[in-house]
This record gives structure tokens, sequence and C-alpha cells, in this order.
């Protein structure tokens, strides 16, 4: 169950990761934001990571709101691949230049948020109201893909980051 009882709530909690994400990744040198963080994954690829599971969200809803069932999470993977699923969206990722990752994150993050705030109380907290959410709501999926999604990327960069300025 989501720990958000209300829109503003939640678009709030978006808005604060976001920025506190924002923040620490302006205190971060270009130069560094490729160079692994942990597990092989370094700034972009956290950035490149948290565009894909954006767009993947916006087209969960898309499909979902014109009444369609969609592939949750891909047409390819199912929810016990996500190993392989995470390491196929580095590899798509994995030449995309970093100025290019970094626009595509804020233009995901802008339309993912517009997109959540203009949906319903009804759509985000009442369960199962759409099929592809299963026994959850849809701000459960949409959370994921936002703000605990940005707040996971920030701890991890942080602690690489601190301990390089150690």
């Amino acid at each position: 169950m989501s720990k958000f009882t209300t829109k503003a709530d939640f678009l709030a909690e978006i808005d604060k990761e976001r920025t506190n994400l924002e923040v620490l990744l302006d205190s971060i040198p270009e130069s560094r934001k490729t160079e692994e963080v942990i597990d092989g994954m370094s700034v972009k690829d956290f950035l490149a990571h948290r565009t894909e599971w954006g767009r993947m969200m916006l087209r969960w809803y898309s499909v979902a709101k014109e009444g369609g069932i969609p592939a949750v999470p891909t047409e390819r993977w199912k929810w016990n691949q996500l190993k392989e699923l995470n390491a196929e969206i580095k590899d798509e990722y994995s030449a995309v230049p970093l100025a290019n990752i970094e626009s595509q994150f804020a233009e995901v993050h802008d339309e993912l948020r517009s997109v959540i705030d203009g949906m319903t109380e009804d759509e985000l907290f009442t369960k199962k109201y759409y099929s592809f959410t299963g026994t959850s709501d849809l701000v459960t999926y949409a959370n994921s893909a936002t703000a605990s999604h940005y707040r996971s990327a920030r701890r991890h960069i942080n602690k690489w980051w601190k301990a390089q300025m150690a």
C-alpha cells in the first residue's frame, strides 16, 4: 500500500526527490559522471535507467488509459527477469552521450510529472483501477518510476561521491 493519500502529497514528494537528486548531480563534474559508482553503473547509467523506466511507466499508463492491457514490464521481459531487463537498458544506452542522457532524463521526468498531475485521485489510489497494476494501485507504480527511483539513485551516487571527496 502506498504511503501517499493525496495526489498533492505525491507530487510534492516527486518534486522533493527530483530536486535533491539535481542538487547532487550539479555538484559532480561532467567528467566524473561516467565513472563507476557501483556494480558497473555510472551516474550516466543511473540516469539512463531511470529515463527508460519512466518511459515504460508512460507506455503502461497510455495503453491502459486507452483500454488496453500493457505488457509489464515489457513484451520481452517478465518481473522475475529484471536483472536481464536492466542489463539490456544499460547496453541500449551505453553509446548515448551523457548530455543526451541528461536531456532525455529531464524530458521524461517533465512528461511523467505532467501526466501524473493530470491523473485523478481515483486513478492513483484505487487498487486495480487499471488491470496492469495487479492488486496494487497506480500511485505505487508511479512512485517507483519517480520519487522512489530518484531517491535510490541519489543514495547510491551520494555514497560514491562522498567517498571520492574523502
